[in-house]
């Protein structure tokens, strides 16, 4: 990877980073294929060289391609990767779909990790928590904390910024890749979580990106109807009668019952808003 200079601040938070890295006796990273656990692993394989991996959960709520980019990814810092397949789509207390699902979901993948930590004989499991994410409600980081999960970046006092333009420097190709949460965060609370849900929703999200070339996309699952959100800067790309009439014909073919956009665009959301606009698509051909 090219890098280039980082600003002093910035470099004073790498540098901090990875002293914390350091001070660990062998690393796992849990490293998803967004820019935060891209740059921990990054600079944990700085710290630590050879004893530091990085782990990627396979399952049926991660989205299409995403494994594809945290194993070029990995394989770019030159950090050894490890994948594990994780199952919470098996557990209840996952699959009803409650408020702290994430908790489930995380505390699985620790469990992992620990294994991977132990057979290793590796220290400390490290994740891409920033300062930004502090302002989310997040039920993994209580899964995080009772496995005793160090978060270097917020450590450092990184921000999503931070995050973003140190990667760019260092020369991560994620480094402006926007976040692609876990499929399941497409299903309202409260709805069950199934595997043939999350293959609907990451067909219907990989058709329209291929489609369309959107690089900020939510295709959201309400009994059985899709609720396509698109960044409000790039609804140009989607907003034409073929383009829609296309989408609309597929994610129908897919098996949802009918197929909405809304208007606002792709907001930061777990669940559907009720009452909110939408418009419907057009119909493709043959649809009554």
């Amino acid at each position: 990877m090219i890098e280039d200079p980082l600003s002093p601040e910035l470099g004073d938070k790498v540098e901090k980073a990875i002293t914390l890295i350091s001070r660990h006796n062998g690393v796992v990273v849990a490293l998803s294929a967004g820019v935060d656990s891209s740059l921990v692993a990054l600079l944990a394989r700085k710290a630590l060289g050879d004893r530091s991996v990085a782990v990627t959960a396979l399952s049926e709520s991660l989205p299409p391609g995403e494994l594809e980019i945290a194993e070029k990814t990995a394989e770019g810092i030159g950090i050894r990767h490890i994948i594990v397949r994780t199952d919470e789509i098996h557990d209840p207390s996952y699959s009803s779909n409650p408020s702290n699902r994430c908790f489930y979901c995380k505390d699985r993948l620790y469990n992992e990790l620990t294994t991977i930590a132990s057979s290793l004989g590796f220290e400390a499991l490290l994740d891409g928590t920033q300062k930004d994410d502090l302002a989310d409600d997040r039920p993994g980081f209580l899964a995080a904390r009772n496995h005793g999960v160090k978060s270097p970046l917020l450590e450092a006092g990184f921000s999503k910024r931070d995050v973003r333009d140190t990667a760019r420097a260092l020369g991560l190709s994620v480094w402006d890749k926007p976040a692609m949460p876990c499929l399941s965060s497409r299903i309202p609370h409260g709805e069950e979580v199934t595997e043939h849900k999350l293959r609907m929703v990451g067909e219907a999200e990989l058709f329209i990106k291929n489609l369309t070339k959107v690089r900020e996309l939510r295709v959201r699952y309400r009994n059985g109807s899709a609720r396509v959100e698109v960044a409000p800067d790039e609804q140009h790309l989607f907003l034409d009668e073929g383009t829609m009439e296309l989408v609309n014909q597929h994610l129908r073919d897919l098996g949802f019952t009918s197929v909405t956009m809304d208007p606002g665009g792709y907001r930061r959301r777990e669940s559907l808003a009720s009452g909110g606009a939408e418009m419907i698509l057009p119909m493709a051909d043959g649809d009554a």
